[in-house]
């Protein structure tokens, strides 16, 4: 079907849909008896004075949810997307959020699992086991969950043990280019009058989407995007008293696959040099077909994630208020490889045995609550301590020093990298300035860059957060309530850099022939490299240019000089104040400010260009904690009117919001083609509108129609990412990775046939219009308008104790790219993290 007719039937559907949890009872069928926490208290979902949508089991279980990547159809305003790793998986809400390759980098949009924070995006996307209910909030929450929520809140909590037994088994079998299949099963019931548990396991198997040409290896898997992971869940719940109880819980996580491939989506001028090492090592210009799906990739990327925890919640309900306490310790171990130059030749790859990713996290949570007759209360205070470790070595491989000579060259084989670190050594010499140990370095045309790689940074974060918090509502008439809400957080973080010796020697000549800043633009440098263009017969740019790709940052020795340790401690209030009025029983209308905080940080690699400017490695020699790798904190002062409405006899919600968020700073990870670095913004901000509906009528009873709509215009005040002359290049412009217009609908029909038996029918779509998905918004990286259609059909058992259901998502096999970027050391060329094709399956459960 063609997208335009696509969209307009998808625009149909949804104006007659959302918000809903379909954790509302069938019998029942009424909108206003839907619970969430969204203020860490149960309230009813109209009565809370917050953008919140909450999806309960039966709904996320017809739309397949499985981890938070798959609530994206249903959540309008959310968007989920992965890149270099299942870690590097990051949200955004209403156009906010972070990109996660960097693990300094905390995300703008907090995940909390069972009331537990998860510190990083990537380490809350993995199977969530047996769901109540998702919440999304939308906004800044750093009042009730604390700093790192300028964009809002997933509020996920999982099924608590029961004191009735009970069962739930899962298989699926998955068909066409992703087959495979999964088992899940859990069990629950009493093991004393006062003690419940529930376990639950699960294991999914993928064979991999993406075909991968390795070009005789090292690499030898053919496939990419695979899925293999087993998980484990274990909970006791021990009601001491009737008052007084303690959930403990567990979980394990493991995988190990291949992910993430990144086909060509646009090809330069260096292709040719690319096949002219590996004939067919990337695309050339005018034959690129990312959806066809074949990678080229001489190096593995494979991954192995280990990911647990265990928490303890422990409510006591005393006579005039409540008490809970969390208290959790997780932790997080990735090894990932890489084909990092994205391409079968062999330039550059990190090793799964030296990219690595270690991550702790402790928390503790102690509130209380009450409510007198005017005031609902609440106070408290969280703590969090954080230790990271990341290990990180780029490796040059066979045709590295070759395809730096071909590209210094533009294309022509005049000399080899190695050939010109011997003339440039030859000639510093000459001018009274040996290099150390030059015998010559390099003997032969086209020997190895000294045969070797470097050894590795280690880089290491400790961090510590205190927060003391209240928020109030005070209840000024029986219709009227001001809520008050406070939060202080410090935070203090450590961060170490132990870089690796590069033990490049050709890059150590440039270094010492032009100085460990490498800056071409003095006048000593300019009168070398004349004289060193007309020794070697090759002009001065693409000397310069030489220089510049023998030395990139991970050859550069100039880092093992710098190791350093720095600090920070931030001391930061953040807040709000909300004004709600309840004008009769189904119309209640709100206006909130908060301001919200996210800390400052490290940004943890190497790189040579921090904003819009070179490092100075001269001055950071001679200092090296000024080497620039701290960046500012992110704050957000936001405002919101609300709407929430009910018509037709409580069947039908519908509900409308108003936001506008102005960011003083705001952190951007940023990847120019050679590093990562992140920039802190000076201004940038998002507003729009929203509308969610969910219908349950009356005349049907087994129909419920759900949708909603965002408009966000998330833009830039003013910023230069990637050191473009003009600072206006991006000012003014929409960020990356956020539409302006988001749609979700979603259709729901549950019937009858016979005595015993029922039927399902569910339909999911969601729409995004077009967006950049490349920080530097290079047009190359748009992504047009799309639409997404997943399906489930089904029947069952009308006791539940079985069902049988087809299913498919994306539907249609629409193409569209999640991800763009440039191709590493490839001007010109960019490549592109895409989603999933479509895909179908049968799962059969038996519960009980």
């Amino acid at each position: 079907m063609p997208s335009t007719k696509r969209t307009i039937l998808f625009a149909a559907a949804s104006v007659i849909a959302l918000t809903g949890a379909q954790a509302v009872a069938q019998e029942s069928r009424s909108v206003d008896i839907i619970t969430v926490t969204a203020q860490k208290r149960e309230q009813g979902i109209q009565d809370v004075p917050v953008a919140v949508t909450a999806y309960g089991e039966t709904q996320l279980t017809n739309a397949g949810v499985h981890d938070l990547k798959d609530l994206a159809i249903i959540s309008p305003g959310l968007n989920v997307t992965s890149t270099t790793s299942e870690f590097v998986t990051t949200a955004r809400i209403r156009g906010i959020g972070t990109v996660g390759d960097n693990p300094g980098l905390e995300s703008s949009v907090g995940i909390v699992i069972d009331g537990v924070p998860r510190a990083r995006n990537g380490v809350g996307f993995n199977d969530l086991g047996e769901l109540e209910r998702i919440e999304v909030l939308r906004g800044p929450q750093g009042t009730l969950f604390g700093a790192n929520t300028t964009a809002g809140i997933i509020n996920v909590v999982t099924k608590r043990p029961e004191f009735e037994f009970g069962y739930n088994t899962e298989l699926t079998y998955v068909g066409g280019d992703t087959s495979g299949w999964g088992a899940a099963a859990s069990i629950t019931g009493p093991i004393t009058d006062r003690i419940a548990a529930r376990v639950y396991g699960a294991t999914r198997q993928r064979d991999g989407y993406q075909t991968v040409e390795p070009f005789g290896g090292p690499r030898t898997q053919t496939e990419d995007g695979d899925q293999n992971f087993f998980t484990f869940r274990g909970q006791v719940l021990i009601d001491f008293t009737d008052h007084v109880n303690l959930l403990l819980s567990a979980d394990i996580t493991e995988r190990d696959e291949n992910c993430c491939g990144a086909p060509s989506i646009t090809s330069g001028a260096t292709a040719g040099i690319i096949n002219a090492l590996v004939p067919g090592g990337r695309p050339m210009p005018g034959s690129e077909d990312p959806f066809s799906r074949t990678l080229q990739a001489n190096r593995s990327n494979g991954q192995e994630i280990t990911d647990q925890g265990f928490s303890a919640q422990l409510n006591w309900e005393f006579d005039n208020f409540d008490m809970t306490a969390i208290l959790s310790d997780r932790t997080y171990e990735l090894r990932s490889g890489q084909d990092t130059d994205f391409t079968g030749a062999d330039i550059v790859f990190r090793d799964i045995s030296n990219n690595t990713f270690d991550f702790g996290n402790t928390t503790f949570e102690l509130r209380f609550s009450g409510a007198t007759e005017n005031v609902d209360w609440m106070f408290g205070s969280y703590y969090s301590s954080e230790d990271l470790v990341r290990r990180d070595a780029i490796q040059m491989g066979a045709h590295f020093d070759t395809y730096l000579s071909l590209l210094g060259s533009g294309g022509a084989s005049i000399s080899t990298v190695v050939d010109l670190a011997n003339g440039l050594a030859g000639l510093s010499a000459f001018l009274g300035n040996p290099v150390p140990g030059y015998v010559p370095l390099f003997p032969t045309q086209g020997a190895p860059l000294g045969g070797g790689n470097p050894i590795g940074d280690t880089f290491g974060q400790d961090g510590e957060s205190l927060s003391f918090f209240t928020h109030n509502t005070w209840h000024l008439t029986d219709s009227t309530d001001i809520s008050f809400g406070l939060r202080h957080t410090t935070t203090q973080k450590t961060a170490t850099f132990d870089f690796g010796e590069s033990s490049v020697p050709a890059c150590d000549v440039w270094e010492h022939a032009f100085g460990d800043a490498l800056d071409f633009s003095t006048a000593g440098n300019q009168a070398l490299l004349s004289a060193f263009s007309g020794a070697s017969g090759v002009s001065v740019a693409d000397l310069a240019q030489f220089g510049t790709f023998t030395c990139l940052p991970f050859s550069r020795d100039v880092f093992a000089r710098i190791d350093n340790t720095q600090t920070l401690e931030e001391n930061e209030f953040s807040g709000l104040l909300s004004l709600s009025h309840r004008f009769n029983d189904d119309l209640l209308m709100y206006g909130t400010y908060s301001h919200g905080y996210k800390a400052g940080g490290f940004n943890l690699d190497r790189f040579t260009q921090a904003g819009d400017s070179a490092v100075n490695f001269t001055s950071v020699l001679a200092s090296p904690s000024s080497y620039p790798a701290r960046f500012d904190p992110e704050t957000v002062d936001s405002f919101e009117i609300g709407i929430k409405t009910e018509w037709a006899n409580d069947s039908l919600l519908a509900n409308f919001y108003l936001f506008q968020s102005q960011f003083d700073t705001y952190q951007l990870n940023t990847f120019n083609g050679i590093a990562f670095f992140v920039t802190s913004i000076d201004g940038a901000s998002t507003q729009g509108a929203e509308m969610e509906l969910l219908w349950l009528p009356e005349s049907m009873p087994g129909l419920t129609m759900q949708g909603g709509i965002t408009y966000a215009d998330a833009s830039y005040d003013e910023f230069a990412p990637t050191g473009t002359p003009d600072v206006d290049v991006l000012s003014g412009r929409n960020f990356s990775l956020a539409p302006e217009w988001y749609a979700s609908s979603s259709v729901t029909y549950n019937g009858t046939f016979g005595e015993n038996m029922t039927w399902l029918a569910h339909l999911d779509a969601r729409y995004m219009s077009e967006q950049n998905t490349g920080s530097d918004l290079d047009p190359e990286k748009i992504q047009e308008a799309y639409t997404l259609f997943n399906g489930r059909v089904g029947i069952g058992a009308a006791d539940e104790t079985w069902s049988l259901e087809l299913w498919g998502r994306n539907l249609t096999d629409e193409d569209y790219l999640q991800v763009g970027f440039d191709g590493p050391f490839q001007p010109g060329s960019f490549n592109g993290f895409l989603g999933t094709p479509r895909s179908w399956g049968i799962t059969l459960r038996a519960r009980r």
